[in-house]
């Protein structure tokens, strides 16, 4: 089932690899949706945006968040920062 649907995802989120010749499709591919997840989480801290939890069950393999929650945004500076009032020990702090 696994390689279908990598397969699916390859061939119609990421065309551009898709077509290419080599064997590492997948390999690229991963390397794609890191670099877009990377990319995103980079623009929401440059407006001070916090994601309280972001973990893989939050993204989608298009580089997307697909659950919000719990978040906030930073009103000043502050690289401590922990937007999920659950999060005590500031695994998910704006720093980390």
């Amino acid at each position: 089932m696994m390689p279908a649907m990598l397969d699916y995802v390859l061939e119609n989120f990421y065309p551009d690899i898709a077509q290419l010749q080599t064997d590492n499709k997948f390999e690229l591919m991963y390397e794609e949706i890191v670099m877009r997840t990377i990319k995103l989480a980079a623009r929401w801290q440059s407006v001070g945006f916090c994601h309280g939890v972001l973990n893989t069950d939050n993204m989608s393999v298009l580089g997307l968040t697909i659950d919000y929650g719990p978040f906030g945004f930073m009103d000043y500076f502050n690289p401590k920062h922990i937007c999920n009032h659950s999060d005590d020990g500031g695994r998910y702090r704006y720093e980390a």
